[in-house]
């Protein structure tokens, strides 16, 4: 019989540094290890990360190691998420690690509302490894949200790595019913995407205000590096335009819903022309606005949009001649 509650997914890439203390801090946990799998995905790592889990599953019976060739970061996290046994699905990064005996109290929660996603606490750390960051769920807490409440509820311009899928716990069953995995071929903010399709359809999300997930800051890795100003990062931008338009029109939507579909696409949109915007590659911006014509996208939508977003793609909608000047000189 599987009584497995929680099934957390890591993706492992040159990360021998950092993995034995992710996982040693999700085996000192206060439930059962019976109640929860430790699912590491060896994406084809040069290092010795394999072997070290090799040496951690003698020691706990719950870690589940799954060796492939290099395939990026959704495919690992989509293979550990196929063979998951668990009810609810938990991502970690790596690099980072979470806070002992928090695992009863993230569980009883989710399940004492039946939470489609529980938002957990996370604290965010330099380089020095001095904190800087930390949430504060204080006004959410307690509550239920619908997913498209609790998608903006924890958003805003204080607020650090908004579009990111760890410290936040998700119950698989959502996810199964509606085909929702991480995308292959968008490099950078490829999270951003998944957490879109989790919200647009979860109908009841949490939040836990205790401290819970420990995010480190590591040089070299993929948030930090030039991808963002690559073409390869603008091509996975339109990409999740389409993808995330097509989950609206594969789902029968309500108005709110599609309201966060429009919003998100306006996201994507302006990280796409960002990049050319603030290098004056203004060739390489009508580039890509050719690129969503050819699509058959001519405008984007803007009900529904908050905050800047219904300002600026207004104004692009208006003029895309002299939006470039008007983005650059509103983001002095």
């Amino acid at each position: 019989m599987n009584n497995i509650q929680i099934s957390i997914i890591i993706p492992m890439f040159k990360v021998a540094d950092y993995v034995t203390r992710c996982i040693e801090s999700l085996e000192s946990q206060d439930i059962d290890k019976n109640l929860y799998e430790i699912i590491c995905i060896n994406d084809g790592s040069p290092d010795n990360c394999r072997e070290i889990v090799e040496n951690l599953q003698k020691k706990y019976s719950n870690i589940v190691l799954i060796n492939q060739e290099n395939q990026g970061v959704s495919m690992a996290r989509n293979n550990g998420i196929a063979i998951a046994k668990g009810k609810y699905i938990l991502p970690i990064d790596p690099d980072d690690y979470v806070l002992p005996n928090t695992f009863e109290r993230i569980l009883n929660l989710a399940e004492g509302k039946n939470l489609d996603v529980l938002h957990l606490g996370f604290e965010i750390f330099d380089v020095n490894e001095k904190s800087i960051w930390k949430t504060n769920y204080s006004k959410q807490e307690g509550e239920t949200f619908s997913g498209v409440e609790g998608y903006f509820e924890p958003r805003g311009h204080d607020v650090k790595d908004p579009d990111r899928s760890w410290a936040i716990l998700y119950k698989k069953q959502l996810l199964e019913d509606y085909n929702i995995t991480y995308p292959k071929d968008v490099p950078y903010l490829e999270d951003g995407l998944f957490l879109a399709k989790v919200f647009t359809v979860a109908t009841k999300v949490g939040f836990d205000n205790e401290t819970f997930y420990q995010r480190t800051t590591r040089i070299g890795s993929a948030t930090n590096s030039k991808l963002f100003h690559s073409e390869k990062a603008t091509d996975g931008f339109l990409r999740a335009i389409h993808d995330v338009k097509k989950f609206a029109a594969d789902n029968q939507l309500e108005k709110e819903q599609q309201y966060l579909i429009n919003h998100v696409v306006a996201k994507f949109f302006l990280l796409c022309i960002t990049p050319s915007i603030f290098s004056f590659k203004f060739k390489q911006y009508f580039k890509t606005i050719k690129k969503l014509k050819q699509s058959g996208i001519k405008n984007i939508e803007t009900d529904g949009l908050r905050f800047h977003y219904k300002r600026h793609i207004s104004f692009y909608n208006f003029s895309k001649l002299f939006f470039p000047f008007y983005y650059r000189f509103i983001n002095k």
